[in-house]
């Protein structure tokens, strides 16, 4: 059974089989499918791990002699790289699901709270609790993405995904929320989405989401893709998104690496923490 969820998971993706639906497609109760369900996230969160290491290591070998044009120069990066290095660039970007309402705050404003996390927080006057969740997405065109659950967007919590997924030597495209990695990633890049035009009739530029082919539109993609696929659950408690956002995750990134190098990896012990086949 847990083969063939596995692999009707990966054949319909991006639409997730939920625990309902499980439990219809086996004639099996809602126990029995929500703790099939629980195995396959399970399973995921442990591949996850081995398919990041798998992305940091593709991503060094190719971007170790690699150099891009200064910030300075105004060159185009995709003309200046060519398109098959440009679409290996990662992209990062942060995202709101299940966002707190007016109604859960009690109408009350807060005050604490700004940006993102202003979303997934209630307010403290009625006990600051977390209802939503933040999610940090970093992926390539056609390839591997990987979606952690985070508490805010400093860079102490952020950094620390980004170290561990991109390489130093990699190029790195997001918005302007990651102005702190410029003395940390050499390579990295910024778009400006908030950039006001110069024509006086007009109130933003036409280039704010894109720049000398410089934005982040293939996180925010894939961040469309992952609150289309979470349409399905009524809601999730923060506590156990790390679980659903691992699940699809493995599923996304392992069309693009192939599960034959999957198991590889895993024999060749690529990632020491998790045990061989």
């Amino acid at each position: 059974m847990f083969g063939y969820i596995l692999e009707e998971s990966i054949l319909q993706f991006p639409k997730v089989i939920t625990s309902v639906e499980i439990s219809k497609r086996l004639s099996i109760s809602y126990k029995s499918a929500r703790l099939l369900k629980q195995r396959i996230q399970v399973f995921s969160s442990h591949q996850v791990e081995v398919l990041r290491k798998l992305y940091y290591n593709d991503l060094k070998d190719t971007f170790k002699d690699v150099t891009l044009p200064k910030v300075e120069e105004e060159k185009d990066i995709k003309k200046y790289l060519g398109k098959k290095l440009y679409r290996k660039i990662p992209h990062t970007d942060t995202a709101v699901l299940y966002s707190a309402s007016q109604r859960s705050n009690q109408h009350r404003k807060r005050f604490r709270h700004g940006g993102l996390t202003a979303s997934i927080y209630q307010s403290d006057s009625v006990g600051g609790k977390q209802v939503g969740i933040l999610v940090s997405t970093i992926a390539t065109q056609n390839g591997c993405v990987f979606f952690d659950s985070v508490p805010d967007q400093k860079a102490n919590t952020l950094g620390v995904l980004l170290r561990k997924t991109v390489p130093y030597e990699s190029p790195l495209f997001s918005d302007e929320g990651y102005t702190w990695l410029w003395g940390i990633y050499k390579k990295h890049r910024t778009v400006n989405h908030q950039a006001h035009s110069k024509d006086k009739r007009y109130k933003f530029a036409k280039n704010r989401w894109s720049k000398f082919s410089i934005h982040n539109q293939v996180a925010e993609g894939n961040q469309r893709l992952l609150k289309s696929a979470f349409s399905s659950y009524c809601y999730i408690k923060p506590t156990y998104s790390q679980l659903y956002l691992n699940e699809l995750s493995f599923i996304k990134s392992i069309q693009a690496v192939g599960m034959d190098r999957l198991v590889t990896a895993q024999r060749e012990g690529v990632v020491p923490n998790v045990p061989r086949i």
